[in-house]
């Protein structure tokens, strides 16, 4: 086996063959350090020893999100990566494990520029997109109202004659609109999830009405019970 490469780095008195002939001391020596630092293919047990330096130019592949190491696919050959769990710890992000793969990482590739914007409007709304989608919209509401606007005459909900309150705002969601089937399972998951995260980014000095819109049900069409005759929006049951 050839000595170490590490002795060409050595002053040239060091670097000459033993007294018999043989390899150097320090050539066989710092075989040893080579083997950790660089890796060599020639050891005892015929194995390759990996060093720390290809280790560490791979290491960035652990802190991307679509590079990050897989496990074994499960049961129902979904796929799963512990390590990318562990990475969102870092950033302080709790992974829902109800998400497939993409959507974990996708959540984790954001979050880091989302923290720059936490506590705004934009902030809030860009988390609701990447939770619920497109069918989210958060609303300040303008002073006074317009009578006959369906929009915007709503009694007991927009009609602030003297102007909107101060630090108020409204987050509405439209879920299960034709062509997308309605399930329910799905509408409360939306639902409880998009006030667990506004609860959570929103300014601790404001306060908000969530307001999830369904499409209710079509008899003969829509209306199987318990999974889309969504009678009562705003049940307390939910």
């Amino acid at each position: 086996m050839a000595v170490s490469e590490y002795i060409q780095h050595l002053p040239e008195i060091y670097r000459g063959p033993a007294a018999d002939g043989g390899d150097s001391f320090l050539g066989e020596y710092l075989k040893i350090f080579e083997a950790l630092i660089s890796g060599r293919e020639d050891v005892a047990d015929g194995d390759t020893i990996r060093g720390l330096d290809p280790l560490t130019d791979e290491f960035v592949e652990y802190l991307d999100p679509g590079l990050v190491p897989l496990d074994a696919p499960d049961a129902n050959g979904a796929l799963n990566s512990e390590f990318l769990t562990y990475l969102a710890s870092w950033v302080a992000l709790t992974l829902d494990q109800n998400w497939d793969l993409e959507k974990r990482r996708d959540w984790l590739r954001r979050i880091v520029p989302l923290y720059k914007r936490r506590g705004t409007r934009d902030g809030i709304e860009e988390y609701l997109r990447v939770f619920v989608g497109n069918q989210v919209t958060v609303e300040e509401l303008p002073g006074g109202f317009i009578i006959a606007e369906p929009d915007n005459s709503t009694v007991g909900v927009d009609t602030f004659i003297a102007g909107a309150p101060a630090y108020f705002f409204r987050v509405r969601i439209n879920i299960g609109f034709p062509p997308e089937p309605f399930v329910i399972d799905e509408w409360r998951n939306v639902h409880n999830g998009t006030r667990a995260i506004v609860d959570l980014e929103k300014p601790a000095h404001t306060y908000y009405t969530l307001e999830a819109r369904t499409p209710g049900f079509i008899v003969g069409e829509r209306a199987t019970i318990a999974s889309d005759t969504l009678i009562w929006e705003k049940s307390k049951k939910l």
